[in-house]
């Protein structure tokens, strides 16, 4: 299955959802922040690909661009599921979608970063590489791109209790 560029189903089910919560005036489809691509067998859930946007044109004119659908488009072939996508907003203080973009930049740039950090946990094959060499290769032991379980002393084991790694 291909996600199409345009693809207006899916947009209209984003304004049903921004409904629901009183946003539709707001319009999610326009709005900035990040976003996760990923794959449901079940009820497992796999992300894939972690974004972020600050275009002028929001969501809509980021997600489905053809770099990220090339992205979409191989994980659907490879892999069993079906795409979900969540967008994730960046809102206001009084609950409003963000629209200062200069300066929301690199707080959604931060959140980015750490969406894909635990991405990155619940699957190593996640295919964002701009901006991940520290994440994909520096080891912190027990903590993560750590050894097995089996193969750590008990100070790692310990630490790894200490930020809910169990």
């Amino acid at each position: 299955m291909k996600i199409p560029s345009q693809q207006p189903d899916f947009w209209e089910q984003v304004q049903e959802a921004s409904a629901r919560y009183d946003y539709e005036s707001q319009g999610l489809e326009r709005a900035i922040g990040c976003y996760a691509f990923g794959l449901r067998h079940g009820d497992a859930m796999k992300p894939w690909y972690i974004g972020m946007t600050v275009a002028k044109g929001g969501f809509r004119r980021e997600v489905l661009e053809k770099h990220k659908r090339d992205h979409y488009d191989a994980v659907i072939r490879e892999h069993r599921g079906t795409p979900i996508l969540f967008l994730m907003p960046l809102l206001t203080p009084e609950g409003y979608f963000s629209r200062n973009r200069k300066s929301a930049k690199p707080l959604i740039q931060w959140v980015e970063k750490m969406l894909f950090g635990v991405a990155l946990r619940q699957n190593p094959e996640c295919r964002n590489q701009r901006d991940t060499k520290y994440l994909r290769n520096v080891v912190v032991h027990g903590i993560f791109n750590s050894r097995p379980v089996g193969q750590q002393g008990p100070e790692v084991t310990a630490a790894r209790r200490m930020f809910g790694e169990t």
